[in-house]
């Protein structure tokens, strides 16, 4: 898999469960290494990630990934808001770190954020960690900061931004 390789973005399969588990590990490990506590990171599982994956598709939650070389180099993963004043959320939206700056993570947010559209979605949050250092993406993306929130994760609290988006 060549870093100058253009992904193929596509609705996620039962089959992209295990490459999905993967990247999503992978990526946290890679992305918040110094943010979670290393043992947090440490313990991560890609076997762990992958009944969470299986409920997401079996729910119906639009899942989109980027391959190369049938190879999942990223996802996102969008759905009903989980916040009041909004009705779409983006959940999540990882990609390898050696994939960053290619334009997959652009095309996987649009991606989902044409299914929250077509859902009739219109007011769209996407939450972040503050210390996340690929946040300004969604700035560049046309989100606004509109809320901030603790969140616990590994015993360690870390502070959440919330980009607001209007389809």
């Amino acid at each position: 898999m060549t870093r100058d390789a253009i992904p193929n973005i596509r609705a996620a399969i039962h089959a992209d469960i295990q490459g999905i588990a993967r990247v999503h590990v992978q990526s946290w490990r890679e992305t918040y290494a110094g943010i979670m506590p290393p043992a947090f990171l440490d313990a991560l599982a890609p076997e762990s990630r992958e009944a969470q994956w299986r409920r997401t598709l079996e729910f119906g939650n639009p899942v989109f990934v980027a391959e190369i070389a049938d190879q999942i180099v990223g996802f996102a993963s969008c759905g009903a808001t989980r916040d009041e004043g909004y009705d779409g959320e983006v959940y999540a939206l990882y990609l390898l770190e050696s994939q960053h700056g290619l334009g997959s993570g652009k095309t996987l947010f649009q991606a989902a954020l044409e299914a929250l559209r077509s859902q009739g979605k219109h007011r769209i949050i996407v939450w972040v960690l503050a210390d996340n250092p690929t946040r300004r993406f969604y700035q560049h993306m046309g989100g606004v900061q509109v809320l901030e929130k603790p969140i616990e994760i590994g015993g360690a609290t870390l502070l959440e931004l919330g980009f607001a988006f209007a389809l």
